[in-house]
């Protein structure tokens, strides 16, 4: 297998590969193939797992009985495994600290409420020998409590926000940035891209996705080595990195208005 982790070339592009939402009833004809491909070329992602799904719009199959030996295998051979949320159940409308989305299973909620679900999640994580690499908030949303809440726990690699490198935040946190839904190669930076299984939904999806991979495969890094070379904090171009995305997601809203 070739080693991402090796530093890309001075003002080359990195590139982290994320799938959201596994739990033992996803899809699993299109995982099977998305973990070939990830395979085929080399590539080891953060696969964002829901610790007790609640969630019916990912009850597609009848359940995965060896789920948990699954993810102990991916951990196994290189891949980073996410803290995603605890049962997926939004209940709040509140966007959190990046305000990408108007619902939340933890933003807004008491420090003490959002600490004891995150406990009942490390726990199942804990019972069934995984590690937790990094906190995956679904759909973005998550506040300052939950970051308080996830230090307590020692949970420190946060795959999230908008900016062009990782960085450390006041807390202690290494935030990862996630700054795109599909592959779209950049300059330079660090780029997380993040895909759902649904995202795949032709055959004519799955040739696009591995071509693109392929020519970008070279540049693909890992969660751990992203984590293990940041040593700044945020900074103005970050910032502006944001305010672009933003200024973006906006257009986009308006445009769909008309």
């Amino acid at each position: 297998m070739p080693d991402r982790t090796t530093p890309a070339p001075q003002g080359r592009a990195r590139y982290i590969m994320r799938l959201d939402d596994l739990c033992p009833t996803m899809d699993w004809a299109v995982f099977d193939r998305f973990e070939a491909v990830m395979d085929r070329h080399g590539v080891r992602p953060l696969v964002a797992v829901i610790p007790d799904n609640q969630d019916p719009t990912f009850h597609v199959s009848p359940g995965e009985p060896r789920f948990w030996e699954r993810v102990r295998a991916w951990q196994a051979k290189g891949w980073s495994i996410g803290l995603h949320g605890f049962q997926h159940r939004y209940v709040t409308a509140d966007g959190g600290l990046l305000g990408l989305s108007g619902k939340s299973e933890f933003a807004g909620l008491p420090y003490a409420e959002q600490l004891e679900k995150l406990e009942q999640a490390v726990a199942i994580f804990q019972r069934e020998r995984v590690e937790v690499d990094a906190w995956v908030a679904p759909s973005h949303a998550f506040d300052r409590n939950t970051l308080l809440a996830l230090k307590t726990l020692g949970i420190r690699t946060i795959s999230d926000g908008l900016a062009l490198r990782p960085y450390l935040d006041d807390l202690g946190h290494t935030w990862v940035p996630q700054q795109f839904a599909l592959i779209h190669p950049m300059p330079f930076g660090t780029w997380t891209f993040c895909y759902h299984l649904d995202d795949f939904e032709s055959e004519a999806t799955w040739e696009d996705f591995e071509a693109k991979l392929a020519r970008i495969a070279p540049q693909m890094t890992t969660l751990s080595a992203a984590v293990a070379r940041c040593t700044r904090t945020r900074s103005l171009l970050d910032r502006g990195v944001a305010l672009a995305r933003h200024a973006l997601n906006g257009a986009r809203r308006l445009a769909d208005r008309f």
